[in-house]
């Protein structure tokens, strides 16, 4: 090597170390505790733990917590908050953190309802959706789901007449699939009538997110490498969104989703705009096949009066919000339902009380019980909010930044731009919270404390980002759970502990 080059070297090392000495020892976020990894390198702790490790960063995040305390480095400029408190205050309507748009390019699509970073342009698209998932929308949805339920049990009265078995898993996400397709797009996938329950976006998003966590860690080369794809269609790192959104691979291998859109527009509207008279409310006509129905989503999107300030998205901006939509609203409600029924079926004290309860509100077996029983049934509404809490979608961290007038933490000031991190998993394990916080319990959500209970549960977030979906995804569980337990007797068949364990790949796989 030439004396330039160990020169240059030399000077690239002295510089690291330097780098390396402030931010373990000088930077203000030295005073907390963490790996000296995170604090000196964020990039290289995130690799190691969360695409090396494959998903376990948020198992060492609770082990550092267990030594540490409620606060812990992450990251050269990230820290990991275990406390209830502090989440309440982050998460207040007027709080001012905002969403970290360094992580959030790079787990969904920009300016949809999940990724929009901006907190007045989220509010303009939140306001624009809000009618076609609120709570009063899922009301009217309600005798679409009971009826979709129905299908699926008949699938399940086949399996019982045969005395063959069934995977739950594939079964609850065709049974999420069907409803919020048919809420987004206004065609249902069909996936119920799938002999095997085969939900091909499912199984596209899975393949495409199984690379972990590799854009997130390297944000600096990941977006240079997305540039690259852009302009050469060549991919030099595994990039999630990348695969996901190779609309081409969308259309020619997932024809009955994201081909509904133009068709959809081509049916209702050829301007792509709708006028303000189509309101969300309206039922829709019945279906017909290769044609969707009347979609609320769709609808609101597409019409420039849903909200003031409102621009009609793009068909390439429609469908990004589209996927994100189906994603949101498939995955993770089914990921808590086959989660739900494992415990209740590994829980014989659970479980006898669970279908006793039923069995009492509604005598008649073969009678569908319905959202509106649902609702008024104590311990069925109690044991899935236990299932939420421990069975949350959504486990790993939800980084927010901190706002340009700083942040007071423990009497310390974090100044602007620093980056906070809560997990659900975490805080809805919290001991000073939930009592025996690992222990499977329905009955602490029927004592004196209860509403002290739910203010803190974190599964669906709080303040302006809660999700969207909440009432769909309780709607959804209320109903399926109910008449699964009330007409038949369930056990697991070649399933052990092991089976039930996850990893934190953005999704929990």
């Amino acid at each position: 090597m030439s004396q330039i080059g160990i020169a240059v070297v030399s000077l690239y090392a002295v510089l690291w170390l330097s780098r390396a000495i402030y931010r373990l020892y000088l930077h203000p976020l030295s005073r907390y505790p963490g790996s000296p990894v995170a604090a000196v390198s964020t990039s290289w702790y995130e690799w190691y733990w969360n695409y090396y490790q494959n998903g376990q960063m948020i198992f060492e995040i609770e082990r550092l917590h267990r030594i540490h305390g409620p606060v812990i480095r992450i990251g050269v400029n990230d820290l990991h908050i275990s406390d209830p408190a502090v989440y309440q205050d982050m998460t207040r309507v007027d709080s001012g953190f905002t969403k970290d748009p360094y992580f959030y390019q790079f787990i969904s699509f920009p300016h949809t309802s999940i990724g929009e970073t901006d907190p007045a342009l989220h509010r303009i698209r939140r306001k624009v959706l809000t009618p076609a998932l609120s709570g009063t929308r899922v009301q009217e949805l309600a005798p679409t789901i009971v009826a979709k339920t129905e299908q699926l049990m008949r699938r399940f009265d086949a399996v019982a007449v045969s005395r063959s078995t069934i995977s739950i898993h594939a079964a609850a996400k065709a049974f999420t699939m069907d409803i919020i397709s048919k809420i987004v797009l206004g065609q249902e996938m069909g996936c119920i009538a799938e002999p095997s329950f085969r939900n091909e976006f499912i199984d596209f998003l899975h393949a495409a997110f199984s690379v972990g966590w590799m854009a997130p860690a390297f944000p600096r080369l990941s977006s240079m490498a997305i540039a690259v794809v852009e302009r050469t269609g060549v991919k030099i790192i595994p990039l999630a969104l990348v695969d996901f959104k190779r609309v081409d691979f969308l259309l020619t291998t997932i024809p009955k989703c994201l081909g509904i859109t133009e068709r959809y527009l081509a049916k209702f509207d050829a301007n792509h705009a709708l006028t303000a008279s189509i309101a969300p409310s309206l039922p829709t006509s019945s279906d017909t096949p290769g044609l969707p129905s009347r979609s609320a989503v769709i609808d609101m999107l597409m019409n420039p009066a849903s909200a003031k300030g409102h621009t009609v998205p793009t068909i390439s901006e429609l469908n990004d919000e589209l996927i994100m939509l189906l994603t949101a609203g498939n995955d993770t409600t089914s990921n808590a339902m086959v989660a739900g029924i494992h415990r209740i079926c590994s829980d014989a004290a659970v479980r006898h009380r669970f279908v006793d309860e039923l069995r009492t509100h509604s005598p008649a077996v073969d009678d569908p019980i319905s959202y509106e029983m649902a609702k008024r049934l104590p311990y069925l509404n109690a044991t899935i909010k236990e299932i939420l809490r421990l069975a949350h979608p959504l486990p790993g961290r939800l980084p927010r930044v901190v706002p340009a007038q700083g942040y007071t933490l423990y009497g310390h000031t974090l100044e602007a731009r620093t980056v906070i991190h809560t997990s659900a998993y975490i805080l809805n394990r919290h001991a000073d919270i939930f009592d025996r916080p690992d222990e499977f319990d329905p009955d602490r959500w029927l004592g004196a404390d209860s509403a002290r209970l739910d203010k803190h549960l974190a599964t669906f977030n709080r303040g302006v980002r809660q999700c969207l979906g909440k009432d769909l995804a309780w709607c959804e569980l209320l109903v399926l759970l109910a008449n699964l337990f009330r007409r038949f007797e369930l056990a697991p068949v070649g399933v052990g502990p092991g089976d039930m364990e996850w990893a934190d790949l953005v999704l929990t796989v």
